[in-house]
């Protein structure tokens, strides 16, 4: 009777870790957070699933904020240049890629923080 009770809690226990585990959001889990000046860049590298988002934010004192997707061969692929602190693009098909993040305008002095996230993190 001992061994049964301890599958039941075995198995309850392994069932709410795997419900805690599906609750946080694996693009959270692996976001990435830089610091760049006004008109500051950095490149950020990373494996992604056809079609999945790669998107960015940054404080309060950033006003713009852009991202640029590029191959393994270094072509472009997409981009996301608008003038705005939300920028997102796409990866075309599943494989390696480079992304830049640009700070066209950042007002603080210090420099700005921003994050880097997509759908599956990376």
């Amino acid at each position: 009777m001992a061994i049964v009770n301890l599958r039941v809690i075995a198995t309850s226990v392994a069932c709410t870790t795997v419900a805690l585990v599906g609750i946080v959001s694996p693009a959270l889990a692996q976001s990435r957070t830089v610091w760049l000046n006004d008109n500051g860049q950095t490149t950020v590298t990373g494996y992604f699933m056809q079609g999945e988002s790669i998107y960015a934010d940054c404080d309060q004192d950033c006003m713009d904020l852009d991202l640029y997707l590029y191959n393994e061969m270094g072509v472009l692929v997409d981009s996301d240049d608008a003038v705005d602190a939300y920028p997102i693009i796409t990866a075309p098909y599943e494989g390696t890629f480079s992304v830049q993040v640009t700070m066209p305008s950042c007002t603080h002095s210090a420099g700005c923080s921003a994050s880097i996230s997509s759908d599956y993190g990376f």
